[in-house]
């Protein structure tokens, strides 16, 4: 499930999801798709930078410094119309909570970004949460705690 969210409409998807019913864990299972077996993605592509994540965390790393250094430097060189920052999580935990979980890593890089000079209405923010995971054949690979950026 793609959810693309600014600040302001994740409240709205917050209060509406937490007002949504789920069935029991066992239905759940029992409707959920498997996932196929399928070799992992690239992490990123020629178009975009990747900022990892620890798990259950929003939390920058030193590492992720450099990255969005490197994400700002580009937006200075290129000028792109808009960057969009995606949030992704793991398959560990409710569903839910991994939802919320991308959307704060993608606002946290946003900020750092802002930080660094960025204007923050250039930059859009997307909580994929478990919807793509960048190894689908091990729903809990910390390749899939990340946030995607990407410009146009």
């Amino acid at each position: 499930m793609q959810v693309h969210l600014s600040l302001s409409s994740l409240l709205i998807v917050v209060g509406l999801t937490a007002c949504a019913t789920q069935p029991p864990p066992a239905q759940q299972a029992a409707s959920a798709p498997q996932p196929a077996a399928a070799p992992a993605k690239p992490a990123a592509g020629p178009d975009s930078l990747q900022v990892m994540f620890d798990a259950d965390s929003a939390t920058l790393s030193p590492a992720a410094g450099g990255v969005i250094d490197h994400a700002a430097r580009l937006f200075r060189e290129g000028n792109p119309v808009v960057m969009t920052v995606t949030g992704h999580a793991d398959r560990s935990g409710e569903e839910f909570a991994n939802l919320i979980l991308s959307a704060k890593r993608a606002a946290s890089v946003k900020d750092a970004m802002v930080a660094r000079g960025i204007p923050a209405q250039r930059l859009e923010l997307v909580a994929d949460g478990t919807a793509d995971p960048a190894v689908p054949n091990d729903p809990v690979a910390p390749d899939n705690r990340r946030v995607v950026i990407t410009w146009r």
